[in-house]
């Protein structure tokens, strides 16, 4: 009887040794492959190039977008229901078009009694002057009659300029963009009542470097290309600099364009071009630059390791960028991987 008891429980503790020793080794094994994990190739696999000389355009080319030269927002200047829309969003209009009418019937019977309140004012300075003249009444009362005339006067030239206020009118050519009204609106003083585009006139803003503002001038033609007409080139004038930049260190150059085939809202490219060239300059791959032209770096290969050092670049084009200050001629620089570097690391040159 007591070897029935002892048997199962020196089974059990069999089982409970047997699945500790399991564990102890489960953990051994992860411990081993964690430490074969944490030996990572850190040598980065790139691509390198030398600085070369080349001839390198002046030309250069930046996207931007077409817009209206001279776009207004007309506002509404008295507080009225409108009673006629003349024109609405599309509508080409030209200076001095009527676009809305707003009721005025009290604004016109008001005009119409001061009228009349000032033909009698008249004759009432006029009779009163007489009497002056013969002392019958005081100076005083001449000059009451008079300043009433005045104050009838000027009531009678702010009607005028409600009544006028509520004929909109446009105060220039143009398409109207957008309206903000229909017939029965309640227009408040300030209210928006349409946006007018010149789409004749246009302006294009572009963002330059330094570099490429430098040879830029007032005045200058620049050509226009879009992909909305393949094949086809416009042409821009330069008609500002701006003398600040950016925080990224870009300046802004305002394009007129005057093409009717162009239209606001447009993305175009320009083409700047002053037909001169720099002969053999020192250029490398615009791939080759990290961190961008506000801050330009490139990795230099040497004794197997990137270091990161910072250039100054000059003039580009799509493809190459001129090196000012920074590398030699005889370094190494890499042209792919760079995704991966960081000042110091070793790599593995491909190339």
């Amino acid at each position: 009887m007591k070897s029935k008891v002892i048997t199962p429980i020196i089974l059990t503790f069999a089982i409970l040794g047997f699945g500790a020793w399991k564990l102890v080794d489960n953990k051994q094994i992860l411990d081993q492959r964690a430490e074969m994990s944490s030996f990572v190739n850190t040598v980065i696999p790139v691509t390198v190039e030398n600085p070369q000389l080349m001839d390198l355009d002046r030309r250069f080319s930046v996207n931007g977008r077409i817009d209206a030269k001279n776009e207004l927002t007309i506002y509404s200047k008295a507080y009225a229901v409108v009673s006629k829309k003349y024109k609405k969003a599309g509508d080409a209009v030209n200076r001095g078009t009527i676009i809305a009418q707003l009721e005025n019937a009290v604004i016109k019977e008001n005009l119409q009694l001061a009228e009349q309140d000032f033909a009698k004012a008249q004759k009432d300075v006029t009779r009163f002057r007489n009497l002056a003249s013969i002392e019958a009444v005081t100076q005083r009362e001449l000059e009451d009659t008079q300043i009433t005339l005045r104050g009838i006067e000027s009531r009678i030239a702010e009607l005028k300029d409600q009544l006028s206020n509520t004929t909109i009118i446009s105060p220039a050519s143009g398409i109207i963009d957008k309206d903000y009204f229909e017939e029965g609106t309640l227009l408040s003083i300030g209210s928006n009542v349409v946006d007018i585009v010149n789409d004749k006139a246009l302006k294009m803003y572009v963002n330059v470097t330094e570099k490429e503002r430098l040879i830029l001038k007032k005045g200058e033609e620049v050509a226009i290309i879009t992909d909305v007409y393949p094949g086809s080139a416009f042409t821009g004038i330069i008609d500002a600099i701006s003398p600040k930049s950016n925080d990224l260190y870009y300046y802004s150059i305002e394009l007129t364009l005057n093409s009717e085939r162009l239209t606001p809202g447009m993305y175009a490219t320009a083409i700047f071009s002053n037909g001169e060239s720099n002969r053999n300059i020192p250029v490398i791959s615009r791939k080759a630059i990290v961190g961008g032209l506000k801050a330009p770096h490139v990795f230099v290969v040497k004794d197997n390791k990137a270091y990161k050092i910072p250039v100054k670049v000059g003039l580009s084009d799509n493809e190459y960028i001129e090196v000012t200050e920074g590398v030699s001629m005889n370094d190494l620089l890499v042209k792919s991987g760079q995704i991966n570097l960081v000042d110091g690391i070793e790599v593995s040159v491909l190339n």
